[in-house]
């Protein structure tokens, strides 16, 4: 910028006033006599006799008007008309040891304060976020545009939203891919089966990531390439979530067995167990009822023995990514298979028998209990269990998944409702907030310890050779 052009400043926000030559993107920073100031918006700039010239010109056309004003005076109004006004909130200052966030003083001038744009790629190494040893995850919104790395080891609990379609499941799967790569284990529920087909490439053959990605699917038969049947031990189901699997009435006397058998059991035990307690009841009718139900057990195919310890351990070597398919069980399925699965991570890393992994949670409110969140934001995360929760809905999670995130990935908003309940995260102000109604596909704000509070404005960029599905379908192609 040629000039220093501060129009005006209120509260932690600066106006300057901008040329028709001179262009600035929305997120871009500029340093203000060594003040840190983001564009948020801009406007027309709207001066003493600006409104009234441009009526003037609208009437113009009418037979009746004439122009009586000098050429000089008419240009040089037509050349303020076209002035904006770029609204820039203070964000911190820069100091010898770089950026730091907040401002307790403003002592800059407006005749003489230098305003320069900051180049993408200094303002990140002012940040203390640039990293050359991280792969790719988007690009800065700015002119021109920067690539932004993700800092995977600031991860911890993350939160990413976003409307139907704006990108958040995509940019979920290049983080995954981004873990796998630096050698961790991310378990996903996989709700509505986006990641099934992530070890493929865009060809549909096995691709880069084939050896790192497994499927675990409930009900499967046998293993076929990369999914492996997956089993919920018996011992870990209650007698009531038994009897709702089975169709089994609680006014019964096959539920009283049921209660017997149950409250006998010391350790793990399995349907051959089970059938055998049931050959020894006496009355014919509740025998010949319960052989019945086990049979029917045994044809869905959802209880038996599980490695979960081993599956993790397998892939915390080389890093991977172990993908539970949701999508072919029930409701209530699908909500013990996840209780079993989170109640055996926190076992496994209380006893330190895995290594620290990463979980994501599609749509939690599906099948997560809100007791089961509260151990996420809190108790697991001791035990080297870090959550990503990923929602097009931020309505549905409770209030704490906002303030104890350490990393928020929003994409578009235009509902008052959900910006609302994405505020209830303390690292975001509300003018920020705005933005999400103007970026488009794929673009997103991201801010958290991955880019040192700082919100930033980025572009999530296609993965080559990888079948990331998730794109939501049209009715009409």
């Amino acid at each position: 910028m040629k000039r220093t052009n501060i129009l005006n400043k209120k509260g932690d926000e600066i106006y300057i006033l901008l040329r028709p030559e001179e262009n600035l993107r929305i997120g871009e920073c500029l340093d203000i006599g060594g003040i840190v100031a983001q564009v948020i918006d801009i406007e027309y700039a709207t001066l003493p006799g600006i409104l009234e010239h441009i009526l003037r010109k609208s009437l113009l056309g009418e037979p009746e008007v004439k122009e009586q004003s000098q050429e000089e005076v008419r240009t040089l109004l037509d050349t303020v008309a076209d002035h904006r006004l770029a609204i820039a909130k203070i964000r911190g200052r820069l100091g010898k040891d770089g950026y730091r966030h907040g401002l307790i003083e403003f002592s800059i001038a407006r005749s003489n304060t230098p305003i320069v744009k900051i180049e993408p790629e200094e303002f990140l190494r002012l940040l203390g976020i640039e990293s050359p040893f991280e792969a790719s995850f988007a690009q800065l919104l700015t002119n021109p545009p920067a690539e932004f790395k993700l800092l995977l080891d600031k991860l911890g609990i993350n939160l990413i939203t976003g409307m139907k379609g704006s990108g958040k499941s995509y940019s979920a799967k290049k983080i995954l891919l981004r873990l796998i790569e630096k050698g961790k284990v991310t378990l996903v529920f996989d709700l509505n089966g986006e990641y099934l087909n992530l070890w493929r490439d865009d060809s549909s053959k096995p691709g880069d990531y084939a050896a790192y990605i497994k499927v675990l699917n409930p009900r499967a038969t046998r293993a076929t390439a990369n999914e492996i049947p997956f089993r919920i031990p018996l011992e870990e189901v209650s007698y009531d979530e038994f009897a709702d699997f089975t169709n089994i009435d609680r006014t019964t006397q096959m539920y009283n067995e049921l209660i017997i058998f149950w409250s006998n059991q010391r350790g793990s035990f399995d349907l051959n167990d089970l059938e055998q307690y049931v050959r020894g009841i006496q009355n014919e009718f509740v025998r010949r009822g319960l052989e019945g139900k086990i049979r029917a057990a045994r044809a869905m195919n959802l209880f038996g023995p599980s490695d979960i310890a081993g599956l993790i351990t397998d892939l915390q070597e080389t890093g991977g990514a172990l993908v539970l398919n949701l999508t072919n069980v029930t409701r209530k399925e699908r909500e013990v298979l996840v209780k079993f699965v989170m109640r055996r991570l926190a076992q496994l890393g209380r006893q330190n028998q895995i290594k620290p992994i990463s979980v994501f949670v599609e749509e939690a409110q599906l099948y997560i209990s809100r007791e089961m969140v509260d151990d996420l934001l809190t108790r697991m995360r001791h035990y080297g269990i870090f959550p990503t929760f990923i929602t097009n809905d931020p309505r549905t999670l409770p209030s704490e998944v906002f303030s104890l995130c350490d990393n928020l990935i929003s994409f578009r908003f235009h509902n008052p409702d959900d910006l609302t309940q994405i505020a209830k995260a303390k690292m975001i102000d509300v003018e920020t907030l705005e933005l999400l109604r103007q970026i488009q596909d794929r673009q997103c704000i991201v801010i958290g310890n991955v880019t040192k509070n700082f919100p930033l404005l980025m572009e999530i960029m296609p993965e080559p050779n990888v079948m990331m599905g998730g794109e939501t379908k049209q009715l009409f192609s």
